[in-house]
């Protein structure tokens, strides 16, 4: 057993799917597994939700779907960023499902696809407020009907996402799906393609009208909202997650310390009497950075979350079993100190568990899969 790992649940995976199952019915479900499965690991993330029923999986990057295909996971990929100019080759071998986000874009990947004397399938992104990708909706359907002419390549769908979804206001996102729709009738009627998709985890949860053709959900996936008002929807839906990451480090040495003795870089730490201390296997290499907030829903709360750091730096505490213990001392590489003066059956080899953003954990740290 390593001195650092974490435990994913596949059963909490399964759970959190079928529960946006539950919510959208047989409307197809298009799971998002970027970011190394928002840190889950993608290869076994994606093969659970391939098992439950995913229509896709979602990638950000090419790298990300060669690991699942290399992993011999044949279910369809949409790569939601258009492939790069050396990249659209292997886009066509591995018979992904495109991003393109301007008729340059297709054409690329025509070429390649003529040169390897086979189809290729993409999906036209519109630009709907996050303006980083996607045509602007009123280009859409002339560069829909260019790209169906192009030797090749299949448009199979459009598609949009939203800037503002988790927000508490609504009428951005009101807004933005107007003028979604306004595109997407003007594409139907240029090009007959039927298919269009918008919500992502926060839309789906908050507006049940946007799910068309299929929906998009990620951070949900992996039992997080994407903000209180799509925790409030959720609830208000009867929509109940679990959190299936559990981040575990041994211990790797126990020792007594006297009054006034510092402890780690800095000497931060002194020791106001006797002490026990215990010394785990983890540190900031691994992800485990000051602060163990998994999300912080928008600026105004990042600032006040960084003021009251600043001026009262948040403690930080880790669970043996049942008992909570802080941490103390500077934080290192991939050493940590707690105290466990109160823990007197506390030995090297066992097992604490430690809050971290999923997303911060290091992709190199094990994954250990687990059945409830």
């Amino acid at each position: 057993m390593p001195s650092c790992f974490i435990e994913i649940s596949r059963d909490a995976l399964r759970h959190n799917f079928c529960e946006i199952r539950k919510l959208v019915g047989a409307t197809p479900i298009i799971a998002v597994v970027k970011a190394n499965a928002y840190g889950h690991g993608i290869v076994e993330a994606s093969r659970v939700f391939a098992d439950e029923g995913a229509h896709m999986l979602a990638v950000t990057r090419l790298e990300e779907a060669v690991s699942l295909r290399d992993a011999e996971v044949q279910t369809p990929i949409l790569l939601l960023t258009p492939p790069l100019p050396d990249e659209e080759n292997e886009c066509v071998k591995l018979n992904l499902t495109c991003c393109v986000s301007c008729l340059e874009d297709a054409q690329r990947l025509s070429k390649a696809a003529v040169s390897q004397q086979k189809t290729v399938r993409v999906q036209l992104k519109i630009n709907s407020g996050m303006s980083r990708l996607g045509v602007e909706p009123e280009e859409a359907a002339r560069v829909a009907a260019e790209i169906i002419a192009l030797p090749n390549i299949e448009l199979e769908a459009a598609w949009t996402h939203f800037a503002f979804a988790a927000e508490a206001d609504e009428s951005s996102t009101r807004t933005a799906f107007a003028s979604f729709q306004s595109a997407t009738k003007q594409i139907e009627s240029a090009t007959g393609i039927g298919v269009f998709h918008c919500a992502n985890s926060a839309a789906t949860l908050r507006f049940p009208a946007m799910k068309l053709g299929g929906v998009r959900p990620g951070t949900v996936l992996y039992g997080q909202f994407p903000s209180d008002e799509a925790r409030i929807a959720a609830q208000e839906s009867g929509i109940v997650l679990r959190d299936g990451f559990r981040v575990c480090a041994r211990v790797l040495a126990v020792r007594d310390v006297k009054r006034g003795q510092s402890v780690g870089y800095g000497g931060e730490w002194r020791a106001a009497k006797n002490e026990r201390i215990a010394t785990i296997g983890i540190g900031w290499a691994d992800g485990l950075t000051l602060s163990p907030d998994a999300r912080t829903p928008d600026a105004k709360r990042t600032l006040q979350s960084a003021m009251k750091n600043i001026l009262r730096p948040p403690g930080r505490f880790v669970k043996y079993g049942e008992h909570c213990t802080p941490i103390i001392g500077r934080i290192a590489m991939q050493q940590t100190s707690i105290l466990t003066t109160h823990l007197p059956e506390i030995q090297v080899g066992d097992i604490v568990t430690v809050s971290m953003r999923r997303l911060a954990a290091n992709s190199l740290l094990p994954r250990v899969y687990m059945n409830d």
